[in-house]
This record gives structure tokens, C-alpha cells and sequence, in this order.
């Protein structure tokens, strides 16, 4: 099960970042997945958004691939950050005008658990 689950975390990280460095791009098949599904071209703006958050993404893949190694994650806390991190995107996609944007709650959610998974076992150490 827990193999099950890893495989679905990675997929939900490629998902996700396959979709914002679309957004980045400006790629026509991420423009009814993100930003509300509002634009026809994604502004300057949006793109230098999701720039950003291409970066936090990297860094949480880089920090959930430590957790599998069973390595120390430094500072602690990190893994309980992404884990609300997740919550706040697992909101911010459910209220979206976009039902394509909506589906985004599933990898949202399941990136969530895996590091709240990963939060719990640091605390109980």
C-alpha cells in the first residue's frame, strides 16, 4: 500500500508540475487548468506566479524524495508547511469557477497527506 501511494504522490508532483511550467509556457493546455480557467493567454503577471511557485514545487519533489530516503529533513518544520500548503491549494482548486481546475483537488490532496504522513512520524520520533 504505502509503494501504492508513493507512485501516487510522484504522479501528483509530475501532474503538478507539468501543469504550472504550463502555465509558465503559456501552453493551450493549461489554460482551462489554472488561474480559474479564465484566460485565453495566461498575463505576464500569472506566469511570473507560477514561476515561482515551479520553485516551490522543485523544492517540496527535493523534500518528499529526502522523506523516501528516510533522510532528515532540516528545518523540521518544512514537511507541516507543505502539508497546509496542500490544504490551502486543496481549498483554493475546490472553489475554482473551472471544473477542470477542480480536478486538481485530487493531487492537491494527496500531496497534502503525504507530508501531514510525514509530519507524524518526524513528531512521534
Amino acid at each position: 500500500m504505502k509503494r501504492i501511494f508513493g507512485a501516487a504522490v510522484l504522479l501528483s508532483f509530475a501532474w503538478n508540475l507539468m501543469l504550472v511550467l504550463g502555465v509558465v509556457l503559456n501552453m493551450d493546455y493549461a489554460l482551462p487548468r489554472a488561474a480559474g480557467g479564465q484566460f485565453e493567454s495566461f498575463p505576464f503577471s500569472i506566469r511570473a506566479l507560477y514561476l515561482s511557485q515551479t520553485f516551490v514545487l522543485l523544492y517540496q519533489i527535493y523534500v518528499y524524495l529526502q522523506i523516501l530516503q528516510k533522510k532528515p529533513v532540516k528545518p523540521v518544520w518544512v514537511p507541516r508547511a507543505f502539508a497546509y500548503l496542500g490544504l490551502v491549494s486543496v481549498f483554493m482548486n475546490a472553489i475554482s469557477r473551472s471544473t477542470q481546475e477542480q480536478i486538481n483537488v485530487i493531487p492537491a490532496a494527496i500531496i497534502s497527506v503525504a507530508f501531514f504522513s510525514a509530519a507524524m512520524r518526524d513528531r512521534n520520533k
